[in-house]
């Protein structure tokens, strides 16, 4: 049996493109390389608010992905794989005149399946924090999993983006003495958090970089060293925590034989319905690329719908798209 569609990643992104193959029918896979589903949001940000879901003033990341996971109509038309990779895949020639692709994928579960389609959403690797330290202190955080262990602290805060500022709009009314250092004057976080930082009495300390850590005690670091960036002058501060907030690298799988198209920054460039250069291959989500991108959820779940109701229409043979309700 060849399937209709297999989604690579279920973190937002993905768990939306299955809401919307389930919806329209498709019949397919789901594989996610995690031990659960909910991508960066799970394991990163799982008690950091999201505010910009329309009509929410604000919701919880772990309490949004398990409300977007209830919400997919669940059948035998569509199976999901936790702890699951892509080992291979491989294009092969398809049974009908209609499609130019069809694909031969196999898993780390030591299954192998057809598929007609293919959609990477946030899948198209792993993704690692980027670290302030090579060696691993108990206190320096790039996750937060307990926001109730975060009070009455003095929290060092390194980073400029809303991830950064969020986090210390949240920790600020826990009673602790919150500092965002960040290597710029400029942020990149919108400038109604940085607002609302400011009226907290979050401490802003720019523009100062790390340098090293200079105090520790049984595996936690009690203080660091900065630099301020355009005079070299250095600084010495303690701290209870710090929370690391510089982004992600990816590791990419690699699937040389394919010849995707991609840019500097290793995501898949696509056209306007999503597709990549390999005609069949489609990607929504932090992995793809296009000139008008932004990197935000809304636009991840909008490069889903697309992808998938450009998906159904060609499986399907229909002359027009899917509205997508």
């Amino acid at each position: 049996m060849v399937k209709d569609i297999l989604i690579v990643g279920c973190g937002p992104t993905g768990l939306y493109a299955w809401k919307m193959a389930a919806d329209l029918k498709l019949s397919g896979t789901v594989v996610e390389a995690k031990s659960t589903y909910g991508g960066q949001i799970t394991s990163s940000y799982p008690e950091k608010y999201i505010h910009n879901f329309p009509a929410i003033d604000k919701i919880l990341g772990n309490q949004a992905v398990q409300k977007m996971y209830e919400c997919i109509k669940k059948d035998n038309n569509i199976n999901f794989f936790l702890n699951t990779i892509v080992t291979s895949i491989n294009i092969i020639k398809p049974d009908c005149d209609e499609f130019e692709n069809w694909f031969e994928v196999c898993f780390s579960n030591n299954t192998k399946q057809k598929f007609k389609r293919i959609l990477f959403t946030d899948g198209f690797g792993i993704y690692k924090p980027i670290e302030l330290t090579e060696k691993k202190y108990n206190n320096i955080i790039y996750t937060v999993k307990d926001i109730k262990s975060f009070k009455n602290q003095s929290i060092l805060i390194f980073g400029g983006g809303d991830s950064a500022l969020d986090w210390a709009n949240e920790l600020s009314s826990n009673k602790n003495l919150i500092t965002i250092i960040h290597r710029r004057d400029e942020f990149r976080a919108k400038p109604l958090s940085l607002e609302q930082a400011k009226s907290k009495g979050v401490n802003f300390l720019t523009p100062y970089k790390f340098s090293e850590i200079t105090g520790e005690k049984l595996n936690n670091a009690e203080k660091l060293k900065v630099i301020q960036v355009e005079t070299n002058e250095e600084k010495e501060i303690c701290f209870d925590k710090v929370i690391v907030q510089f982004g992600y690298t990816i590791e990419k799988e690699k699937f040389e034989n394919l010849n995707l198209e991609i840019n500097k920054l290793k995501k898949i460039i696509v056209k306007s319905n999503m597709e990549s250069s390999v005609e069949g291959i489609y990607a929504a989500g932090d992995c793809c690329h296009y000139d008008t991108k932004v990197r935000n959820l809304l636009a991840g779940f909008y490069e889903a719908m697309i992808a998938v109701v450009n998906i159904e229409k060609k499986v399907n043979k229909r002359k027009i798209l899917n509205s997508g309700w």
